[in-house]
């Protein structure tokens, strides 16, 4: 067949392999009743919880001026290490062609491109691998676009991009390998590595692997050194080009995560190894498989029986042996718990196990096109096909033992002997290979399209209705409050949708929940009584939300709103409040808080009324303990105390190790539970009582010793935190500008009593934030560990504060440096005349 016609065939292919994965994503929505046919949504998981969430804030950000840092996060933080770890997507750019409210919408629209994307970068690589246009060709790229792991791990979608383009990186190593064509291997690498650099680890591990399979197959001129160094040098390459966002990326995430590359070898088995064979099973995902160890390896069981029928077919045993040690090596990586660390960047997973299974499942797609690409399997190699396939669905209800399913175990062996009688009918003439071929067509559409919905089906999903509704209502409190307060300040609420619902919605909390939090912040805000480490949850009480600026709260009524809340009359369907004592974002204070340790305390309490009287000395402490009396009872703990002054009444029982909820009864009066993520550890509001006033509370778990010990109830002195924060405030910083992307200019003015600035925003070294003082350099000081502070001279002062990523400018330098190198290699082929070899592909009058 001529190059240019078998060029036209393939790319038809190509086009149909994009559509057939786009039909089959809009059939699995209508099974499901997903949007565009139904109001079910693929919002789920780490997607709805983290990637919307984030996406959303970086486009806001954009807009305002800012990239690379933001203050909905956390207490403020950067979202470089965000962007690269999850963000870095051209898909995510759709986002921007919609209003947040139609992000359900975008949502399905992306899962279906980038599916029918992966199919066709599937299709190409196989049809260039093999040198034909067979029409099967895109049908069997199905196996790739909705394997398990892209479909049971769509939900993270930072993965997914490098998963597309990890069979073009698979062609540009067999072009190196064949012709010494290196550039494709350079830019693609280059795109894994900037598109998701955790990803592009694995791919580029295997693509070592695959360089010496592809070369061990049949021997090839150019010699094995000479290749090998080209394709080293060019990984690099591709690798050095992307280091402006890599290395700070880097630096970001091992600070947040820590020990990112930490070497913890074992050799402990991940699971059973005889349950490896039934993760090709059909039908066989169950929730488990999220968080459990086991691969996610499903790419159909038609190719899986195509698989058999390359290994007992008529191939010359040289691949085979080498396809057959491949697949062990890769198994005995999932297997051991050393080697597969190292796949993960020698960090164990949290969920989502064997993160590198999409590369089998790939493989296992090559070798089953291997077979169609062969002679027709003679009678022999069908019957071992036939026989290892009894044997494989024999053992199916002893691996999967209460799991087991007789449809499944039905539907796995029609589809077998489907495929076998469809591989028997190739080599019986012309009309018997066009059945043969529809049937394998019709298999492979099936089985895949089936295992998808069955997948899916297992994770819960948030309406579209739902999200719309969530959003109308919160943004109409956001609103709200922005009509009754155009300044600086921290919204919170006390219900949740998401960990990260402030980046979603457009405003500064403390919620934020990602792989890159602050570290300094989290510790503050554990240290203050916020549950979670990130998650606003009950809050804590009035002097916490105070120092940190929480100056709003909304709420939908499923719980008690804290007593040092005011309602505001705002019109809006969600009841909002104001913290008449939060403190400005920015204020003088004395330096004396500079001393205040927060490590090591056991009384979050106690410890406020430290910041707080540090910070304006003289006042007096506003938080009071309550006089405790524990009364027996047959069962949890009952006992009554007694407030020390009127005002809200707050309960923590930090450092106790119990696990399961408890309820917590006022005067008999069930409040909540005690010992949820949303309370666990925390500061949780009682209510607010009159000075002198006997309360009953009731505690619903084991009555010992040391939990009595640490039972903590105190009230709130309302007048001592009002004045401490109106002297506080009268030295807040009249001209004030804060934007996105870390940029914050004031100017204040310092006295013999406030000599210090305090800013509520999460304290990072100097590698971070460049801080200048009327245009000289000066030093950030840590307040409480986790706030910034500077100090002041008398008079008036201009501060300008910039926040700088460690690693940038080193990032960017090696990006350079590799680009000059790229360009003198490229100048210096040109000049010599090197030209690529020509590719030796098998041509096919007939299809696959």
């Amino acid at each position: 067949m001529p190059i240019l016609t078998l060029r036209r065939r393939q790319r038809r292919n190509n086009a149909l392999a994009f559509g057939l994965s786009l039909l089959l994503v809009l059939a699995v929505y209508a099974l499901l009743g997903f949007a565009p046919f139904g109001d079910g949504t693929l919002l789920t998981g780490d997607l709805n919880g983290l990637y919307v969430n984030y996406i959303t804030d970086m486009w806001r950000r954009v807009r305002q001026g800012g990239f690379f840092y933001s203050f909905a996060k956390l207490c403020g933080g950067s979202t470089l290490g965000l962007f690269a770890y999850y963000m870095n997507s051209p898909f995510n750019l759709l986002y921007l062609l919609f209003p947040v409210r139609a992000i359900p919408w975008v949502v399905q629209l992306v899962f279906a491109l980038r599916t029918a994307c992966t199919g066709a970068a599937c299709c190409f690589y196989l049809q260039r691998h093999t040198g034909s246009a067979g029409r099967l060709l895109p049908f069997l790229s199905l196996g790739y676009s909705l394997c398990a792991f892209c479909v049971v791990y769509s939900q993270n979608i930072l993965w997914m991009d490098v998963v597309m383009l990890a069979p073009l990186l698979l062609w540009a190593v067999e072009a190196l390998a064949e012709t010494g064509r290196h550039w494709p291997l350079t830019l693609l690498v280059f795109a894994c590595t900037l598109f998701n650099f955790y990803t592009a680890w694995a791919v580029c591990l295997f693509s070592v692997l695959y360089f010496f399979w592809f070369w061990l197959r049949r021997p090839r001129a150019g010699g094995l050194l000479r290749r090998l160094g080209l394709f080293a040098g060019s990984g690099a390459l591709g690798a050095g080009l992307a280091l402006g966002l890599l290395l700070p990326a880097l630096l970001e995430v091992e600070q947040s995560k820590g020990s990112l590359f930490a070497l913890d070898f074992s050799l402990t088995p991940n699971y059973p190894l005889w349950q490896l064979p039934y993760r090709l099973f059909f039908g066989n995902f169950f929730w488990s498989d999220v968080t459990g160890t086991l691969p996610n390896l499903y790419c159909g069981t038609v190719t899986a029986a195509l698989v058999l029928l390359f290994f007992t077919g008529a191939r010359p045993r040289r691949e085979k042996l080498a396809a057959g040690a491949l697949l062990a090596l890769l198994a005995l990586c999932s297997w051991v718990r050393g080697l597969d660390l190292v796949w993960h960047g020698f960090k164990e997973p949290v969920w989502f196990p064997c993160r590198y299974s999409f590369l089998i499942s790939l493989f296992l797609v090559l070798l089953a096109a291997l077979a169609l690409a062969g002679p027709p399997p003679s009678r022999r190699a069908l019957a071992w096909a036939a026989a290892l396939g009894a044997i494989w669905c024999a053992g199916y209800p002893l691996a999967a033992g209460q799991n087991a399913s007789a449809c499944k175990l039905a539907a796995a062996g029609a589809l077998l002997l489907g495929t076998l009688a469809a591989a028997a009918l190739r080599g019986r003439g012309a009309g018997a290979r066009r059945a043969a071929a529809v049937l394998l067509a019709l298999l492979l559409a099936g089985d895949l399209g089936a295992n998808t919905v069955l997948a899916l089906r297992k994770f819960e999903s948030y309406t579209r209705s739902g999200f719309e509704q969530f959003y109308d209502q919160n943004t109409e409190a956001v609103a709200a409050i922005r009509a009754q307060d155009g300044g600086y300040c921290r919204i919170e609420k006390n219900f949740r949708r998401t960990l990260n619902d402030p980046m979603l919605l457009g405003y500064w909390g403390i919620s934020h929940y990602s792989s890159t939090k602050a570290s300094s912040a989290k510790e503050l805000l554990e240290s203050l009584g916020y549950v979670n480490s990130s998650i606003y949850g009950w809050g804590s009480t009035g002097v916490a939300d105070s120092l940190l600026g929480i100056r709003y709260l909304y709420s939908d009524g499923s719980r008690p709103v804290p007593g040092h809340y005011r309602p505001l009359d705002t019109g809006t369907e969600l009841a909002v409040y104001e913290n008449p004592a939060a403190l400005p974002l920015a204020y003088t204070a004395s330096s004396g808080a500079l001393a205040v340790e927060t490590a090591g305390s056991t009384d979050t309490f106690a410890l406020q009324n430290e910041m707080l009287t540090a910070l304006a000395p003289g006042a007096d402490a506003p938080l009071q303990p309550a006089a405790i009396t524990f009364l027996e009872g047959d069962q949890g703990i009952t006992l009554r105390f007694t407030t020390a002054c009127a005002g809200p009444c707050y309960l923590a029982i930090p450092g106790t190790d119990e696990a399961l909820p408890a309820d917590v009864r006022v005067d008999g009066e069930l409040l909540g539970e005690y010992f949820t993520l949303d309370s666990m550890g925390g500061v949780m509001p009682l209510g607010s009582f009159a000075a002198g006033q006997t309360v009953e509370l009731y505690l619903g778990f084991a009555d010992t010793p040391e939990a009595r010990a640490a039972i903590q109830v105190y009230s709130l002195d309302e007048a001592a935190l009002a004045g401490a924060a109106a002297w506080l405030a009268g030295g807040a910083p009249q001209k004030c500008t804060i934007r996105e992307g870390g940029v914050i200019d004031l100017m204040a003015t310092g006295t013999a009593e406030k000599d210090l600035l305090v800013l509520s925003f999460a304290w990072e070294d100097a590698a971070h934030w460049q801080l200048t003082v009327n245009g000289a350099p000066a030093v950030l000081e840590p307040v409480f560990g986790g706030l910034m502070g500077v100090r002041l001279a008398p008079g008036e002062q201009h501060i300008a504060l910039r926040y700088r990523h460690p690693g940038a400018a080193a990032g960017l330098g090696g990006s350079a440096a590799s680009l000059v190198i790229a360009a003198v290699w490229w100048l210096w082929e040109r000049r010599r005349g090197v030209r690529p070899g020509p590719r030796h592909e098998q041509q096919r009058e007939e299809p696959i």
